[in-house]
């Protein structure tokens, strides 16, 4: 649970928002605690599983490429199964309304895969390999769910704030699972463990952490779904409400929303891209070491968490025009700037201003769909923005892979993802 004072500062934080039923509190903090839970497989994935997949399990290459090529082609492995699995789970849950036990079971898948890699020698290159694409799809099919249950616990005035506070605390809980984690693997000799015993205790610790945490949501009572109708199967949901989205007039509000889902789908793939790719850059390029990485981290996470509540409370007092004007712009600057880093030191000032705007644009672009979903459709909306994040993300860890194989710089993969947000800030502009 997180301390007395930091529900106190929830509480606060919420206390203008309208009168809320009885275990809305509790409901409210269950939810936040979902972020704060799974944040530990995120930060522990681009700092301690990247150094053992590159360092360890293929430090000399494997199957005739690389390590980076083989991380980048992983996430694109677990990109593309995403994809492929998120609608159906995701019209399903609008159709049975159980959204609540479909991030349970999504949040087992992930843990479980964590679990797999833990227990996995790294001699065991296939396993690891599977159980890292296993635990990315558990974790991304639950990041859905997530989002399509923050319209049950806030308002529509009081999602922004809602969800930068989750955000927040993901930051928190994931910079203290990897301290703990980084703490178990630094002990590893003290333990009788060599480095890779040490990484795969780790790994364990986490999804403990990503478990327990997760519990609260599994008990608490969410609010029901909030009606529409649905088709005889999850196959028709999805493809009867993917059509009636494109066969929406100009100027309607499901026109608008499908632009809005259209923007967030480029913005959130390209965004989850250059987090992913981050890491490898830091470990190639610049030759870090795991512990210098996860201090590198830890600086990220310590920017981010004030960054997400600021752009929160500019969404709220501005509007969400200008805030996503300031996120993606801020977005552009950081990629291009990462170009022409060529230091330690100014690998570490890329950083800073990168936190400076990692939470607030997937802080705003989730509050933004789950608030304009049509009615009893949340779950197939977020679906579809997986679906769409992950495609996007896909081809961009491919041409991230494909021109670093190509020309031996993790940096060429940049400009497709600057004109991805640039195209994804053109699509939803003119949010209100």
């Amino acid at each position: 649970m997180l301390p007395a004072t930091d529900t106190d500062w929830i509480a606060g934080m919420t206390s203008q928002s309208p009168p809320l039923p009885r275990h809305s509190r509790s409901t409210r903090i269950a939810w936040i605690l979902l972020d704060w839970a799974a944040s530990a497989f995120s930060t522990v994935l681009i700092t301690l599983v990247v150094a053992y997949v590159e360092k360890l399990v293929f430090a000399t290459g494997g199957w005739g490429v690389e390590a980076g090529v083989i991380w980048a082609w992983t996430l694109a492995a677990a990109m593309l199964a995403s994809a492929v699995l998120v609608p159906w789970a995701a019209a399903w849950a609008d159709r049975r309304d159980g959204h609540q036990r479909a991030l349970i079971i999504a949040t087992c898948v992930g843990v479980g895969g964590f679990v797999m890699l833990a227990a996995a020698p790294p001699e065991a290159r296939i396993a690891v390999v599977a159980a890292v694409v296993a635990a990315c799809v558990g974790f991304d099919i639950a990041q859905v769910f997530t989002g399509s249950l923050l319209r049950r616990v806030a308002g529509a005035q009081d999602a922004d704030r809602l969800s930068a506070i989750g955000f927040a605390a993901g930051y928190a809980g994931g910079a203290i699972a990897l301290v703990i984690a980084t703490t178990v693997v630094t002990a590893h000799a003290r333990l009788g463990l060599d480095m890779a015993g040490g990484l795969r205790l780790a790994f364990a610790v986490t999804a403990s952490w990503w478990l327990v945490f997760s519990v609260p949501a599994a008990v608490v009572r969410f609010d029901s779904g909030d009606g529409g109708r649905h088709a005889a199967t999850p196959s028709r949901e999805l493809g009867e409400f993917a059509s009636s989205l494109w066969r929406a007039p100009l100027g309607s509000a499901d026109r608008e929303f499908a632009r809005v889902l259209g923007g967030a789908m480029l913005a959130l793939g390209g965004v989850q891209t250059a987090i992913a790719q981050f890491s490898s850059l830091a470990l190639q390029r610049f030759d870090l070491d795991g512990p210098a990485l996860v201090r590198l981290v830890l600086l990220v996470q310590a920017v981010a968490l004030p960054g997400a509540i600021f752009v929160g409370w500019l969404s709220t007092r501005a509007g969400r025009r200008p805030a996503t004007l300031l996120c993606f712009g801020g977005w552009i600057v950081v990629l291009v700037l990462a170009w022409f880093v060529n230091s330690t030191q100014q690998l570490y000032g890329l950083a800073v201003l990168l936190a400076l705007v990692l939470g607030g644009i997937q802080s705003l672009l989730r509050a933004a769909v789950a608030v304009l979903a049509p009615p009893g459709h949340a779950g197939v909306s977020f679906g579809l923005l997986q679906v769409g994040t992950k495609l996007s993300g896909f081809a961009a860890s491919l041409v991230f892979g494909g021109l670093q194989l190509a020309t031996g710089s993790p940096q060429s993969g940049l400009l497709a993802v600057i004109a991805q947000l640039a195209i994804g800030w053109w699509l939803i502009r003119r949010l209100t």
